[in-house]
Parts: C-alpha cells; structure tokens; sequence
C-alpha cells in the first residue's frame, strides 16, 4: 500500500472519530431536548435550537473534508469512486482498515439513534402543538363567546352566528 494511502486513511479517521463524536453530542442534545418537551419549557428549547444549529455548522464542515479525503482515497486505492466505507477499509487491510470498520459500526449505531429519537421528539412536537392549539380554542370559546343579546336581554342566535363566523375569520 502506498504510504499516502496511510496519511490520507488516518486523516479520514480522524474525521470520521470528529464526526462520530459530534453525533454523540447531538444526540445528547436531542434525549435534554426531549425531556424539555415533555416538560414543556420553550425557552429553554430555543436555547437548545441554536446548539443544534452550531453542531449543524460543524458537521457540514466535518463532512465537507470527509467527502474530500474519501476522494483523495479512494483515488489513491484505485476504487470504484462510489466505494463504501467498508471497501475502503478492506483496500486499507490491517489495523487501520480494522479501525474502519469499527468507525463504521459506531457512525450506524449513532445514527440510527439520531433517526429513532427524532421520531419520538417529533411526535412530542405535534402533541405539543395539539395542546395548545386546544388550551387556545378552550379560552376562545370561555372568554370571547360569540352569544350576543338583544336590547331585551335575550340571546341573538342569528347575530350569535354572524358574530361566530367573524371571529373565525
């Protein structure tokens, strides 16, 4: 194996082991922001939000010069320029190419953790939406009732109505 074919491997790894540790990271994030949820506490989400926008930022980045070393590689390799991670490590052989295929059981494992507690977040968003779109209607219907009276001191059904649909609009 060439001896830039070792460089650009262990700076790959080093980008994925950045990348990996970044998930982790958003995956903390994700379990504190599902607990904010529950607890229904926007403040402090809007907080977390813009955590998640830096890691955003920094992964665009790690991924950037992911795809560029994956390039360099896999040219280097004489792969197949759409080689997985796995053909890499198995061009790479050795301790190196073992680390491969460890980082990329760990990216998987990361991800998949990711994708499973974003449909749960995702599920407590919309209950939240749910909640308060319903604590809305219940205090729209308590406190602006559409009942109108007439000089009588009856209820108007008909301006009742007119009144009802006016408000909707």
């Amino acid at each position: 194996m060439k001896a830039n074919a070792t460089k650009l491997g262990f700076e790959l790894k080093v980008v994925l082991e950045q990348e990996i540790a970044l998930f982790d990271n958003l995956l903390e994030i994700m379990q504190e922001e599902r607990e904010l949820l529950v607890r229904f506490q926007p403040n402090q989400l809007l907080e977390l939000n813009k955590r998640k926008e830096l890691l955003v930022l920094q992964q665009n980045y790690l991924e950037s010069s992911r795809a560029t070393l994956s390039r360099e590689l896999i040219k280097v390799l004489e792969l197949d320029e759409n080689a997985t991670l796995k053909q890499i490590a198995a061009a790479l052989g050795g301790e190196l190419g073992k680390s491969f295929v460890d980082l990329h059981s760990s990216l998987t494992a990361v991800v998949d953790a990711i994708g499973q507690l974003a449909v749960i977040n995702r599920h407590l968003i919309e209950f939240s939406i749910k909640s308060v779109k319903g604590s809305v209607a219940f205090l729209k219907r308590r406190f602006f009732s559409a009942e109108t009276y007439s000089a009588a001191g009856v209820i108007n059904q008909e301006i009742a109505q007119l009144s009802s649909l006016n408000n909707r609009a």
